[in-house]
């Protein structure tokens, strides 16, 4: 094991995979089986480090990989009578992103302690109270998740959202410029801006951020909605029965 050890110390993960799977094939304990998950998983061959990890009993970063593959009831059967903190932050998750958030919560409910110093523990739990309508306690788990992360443009996001709900849009709107500079790509980031300036009685402004939303994801059935509405108040009678159209 010390020769297999410094091996992926120095970086020569494919001799290291090729002994490993010796290793395994001659004794395969649980030991050798972690460590050959963990290989596989820097090599990127997610799948086999999968398997390894289960035959090693090492149920949370199976899980990890699961939900990096979407596969969420998977996770949700493998962790069923496991327990833990990571266990649970995982199914927390799980339920955030399957929209379970009143689950979500009761997952995470007096873990505050454990937690504290958890970024992603009050990312779901602030998401999840923001999907509850729980908006003062949203904003303050967002902001705590954003203390100990601030390079998360999503925080930023539901933290803008919260405040929109609370009827702050200035505040929502310092945060949305936040989540684009920290992801360009934010569809729903220029959504939710084109609505503030829009708000603001700047309709063509408002449409640039929509039609940005559009090219970002260009199935995006609100964004096309909200730019009907706007070039109808423009007078655009054609563009908007267009949009209208693909809003369905």
């Amino acid at each position: 094991m010390d020769e297999l050890a410094s091996l992926i110390a120095s970086g020569n993960l494919h001799l290291a995979l090729k002994k490993l799977q010796e290793v395994v094939s001659q004794n395969p304990t649980k030991d050798s089986y972690a460590l050959l998950g963990k290989v596989l998983l820097e090599l990127g061959r997610d799948e086999e480090a999968l398997d390894a990890f289960i035959n090693a009993g090492d149920f949370e970063s199976a899980a990890k990989i699961l939900v990096s593959m979407g596969s969420f009831d998977k996770v949700l059967s493998l962790l069923e009578s496991k327990s833990g903190k990571e266990v649970s932050l995982i199914k927390a998750l799980i339920f955030m992103r399957t929209e379970k958030f009143d689950s979500a919560l009761k997952e995470l409910e007096g873990k505050e302690d454990e937690f504290r110093n958890e970024a992603i523990f009050h990312k779901v739990k602030g998401i999840s109270e923001y999907a509850t309508k729980r908006f003062y306690e949203a904003i303050r788990d967002l902001t705590r998740s954003i203390m100990l992360y601030p390079l998360d443009a999503e925080l930023y996001y539901y933290r803008a959202l919260t405040r929109l709900a609370l009827g702050d849009e200035a505040g929502a709107e310092r945060d949305l410029n936040m989540a684009i500079n920290l992801n360009p790509y934010y569809a729903e980031a220029y959504l939710s801006k084109g609505i503030i300036t829009e708000n603001r009685g700047d309709t063509e402004s408002a449409i640039s951020f929509y039609s940005r939303s559009i090219e970002l994801k260009p199935n995006y059935k609100e964004a096309y909605l909200r730019r009907s509405r706007a070039y109808l108040k423009l007078g655009k009678l054609e563009e908007s029965r267009k949009d209208e159209e693909k809003s369905r």
